[in-house]
């Protein structure tokens, strides 16, 4: 399938039945001058850019062999991509043929700021094309190269930099927005949907007057909420002393930043984020509140009614990082706590989940991110001994997710009903 962008022609290959367009890039490289800046647009290409390859991911020092997330979502170099400061790249997932005015969902994954890919193992997305959504993963920038912040870093009106990852992602929908009709979707009905840090990401967007107009509807997995436990923020005077680790350990001032080379920056950048833990300062990298993107506590612009006039999904897991380590039910989740706030705070329809299966093959229940497997319809993928239970429950979410994207409600055709979720009647729907 060959197609035409504002920036080039882009030749994708057949996935399935799909048609899957890897690695495009939706801004220039950061790199050089350009790295702890905003994203700035891709340059234009003459010919046809053939994208059969998973774009660089971030910066990200990976999982041990012997940990959990490495063999659940990593144990599979089909879906692996090289490490780089080169790393705005995006996927898309849409149907063969021609097709027209099909809704968009475009999803940011998580991993703690820290970690992750749009060509992560369970985002195969072609069970959601095949429901008539065409699927958007994106690559943005993490850790320090993501969230650094310090005064010599600032840019525009921003006084300290950071947030270059929420610039990024804003610029990758962006792109959705000016080129997605090329590949038959509708840049008038797009849902942004993400988990963990992803999800953290889009309710800042949601608050956040530069993201306005650019999504129609929001899935917040494992990571919204009001007053949500893993809702990272943090001052510019608190996320300051992180970049004088990193400088510390270049060895230099403050201009060595951005003068540094990739040789020299990623040991240093190693070294950092060690010094941060051996200090416990928390999560090191982080958004930060800049007076300009993030205005103010995310929280506080929750309560004054700030999040973006959309329909909302939110959910949490029964066994999720937060979890009530005895009688965990919803009752005791603070996540689904927050998730239940979030709709007494907002005019906007909410509708609200809690995934409870217990997954098979080891002992660790509705772990964090255990519902990405089902959203994505991707079970063929997983390493776990799957029961048809599986299928159904996920067949089952695939429908709510897309009926939503489509429509901006999780209820139609071949569902049974999920309330919505109010200040007087706060309801939800158990997956399990």
């Amino acid at each position: 399938m060959l197609v035409t962008t504002k920036y080039g022609r882009i030749e994708g290959v057949s996935w399935d039945g799909c048609a899957v367009f890897k690695g495009i890039p939706y801004a220039a490289p950061p790199t050089g001058d350009r790295r702890f800046r905003r994203p700035q647009p891709p340059e234009p290409w003459e010919g046809v850019l053939r994208a059969d390859r998973w774009g660089n991911k971030s910066v990200q020092f990976g999982n041990p062999n012997d940990t959990f997330y490495k063999k659940e979502f990593y144990s599979n170099p089909d879906f692996d991509a090289p490490i780089s400061e080169d790393c705005l790249y995006l996927n898309v997932w849409a149907p063969e043929g021609e097709r027209e005015k099909l809704p968009v969902a475009v999803y940011v994954h998580g991993g703690a700021f820290m970690g992750g890919a749009g060509s992560n193992l369970p985002f195969v997305a072609t069970e959601l094309v095949r429901r008539g959504v065409i699927v958007v993963t994106v690559n943005y920038r993490l850790g320090a190269l993501g969230f650094l912040c310090h005064p010599a870093l600032s840019e525009g009106r921003a006084p300290c930099g950071g947030n270059y990852g929420l610039w990024d992602q804003i610029a990758a929908l962006r792109w959705v927005r000016e080129n997605i009709a090329a590949f038959g979707g509708d840049p008038e009905n797009v849902t942004v949907f993400g988990q963990s840090a992803g999800a953290m990401s889009l309710q800042i967007l949601a608050v956040s007057r530069a993201a306005r107009g650019l999504f129609h509807k929001m899935i917040l997995q494992s990571g919204g909420g009001y007053k949500n436990p893993l809702g990272v923020t943090r001052t510019r005077e608190a996320a300051e002393t992180f970049a004088d680790d990193l400088i510390d350990a270049l060895g230099g001032n403050e201009e060595c930043l951005r003068a540094a080379s990739s040789e020299e920056l990623l040991p240093a950048l190693e070294k950092a984020l060690a010094q941060a833990f051996i200090q416990r300062k928390g999560m090191p990298y982080v958004p930060v509140i800049d007076g300009e993107l993030i205005s103010e506590d995310v929280n506080e612009l929750i309560a004054q009614g700030k999040c973006a006039p959309v329909p909302y999904i939110l959910g949490a897991n029964g066994d999720d990082l937060t979890a009530a380590k005895e009688d965990p039910c919803p009752e005791n989740s603070p996540m689904h706590r927050g998730n239940i706030a979030y709709a007494a705070h907002t005019d906007s329809h909410v509708w609200v989940y809690y995934f409870d299966r217990k997954l098979p093959g080891d002992g660790a229940g509705s772990f964090h991110s255990a519902e990405l497997w089902y959203v994505f319809g991707s079970l063929d993928y997983c390493w776990r001994p799957t029961e048809k239970h599986d299928r159904e429950l996920s067949d089952r979410m695939v429908t709510y997710w897309t009926n939503f994207m489509k429509t901006g409600d999780p209820n139609g055709p071949g569902t049974d009903l999920w309330p919505r979720c109010t200040a007087e009647d706060p309801k939800y729907i158990t997956f399990k």
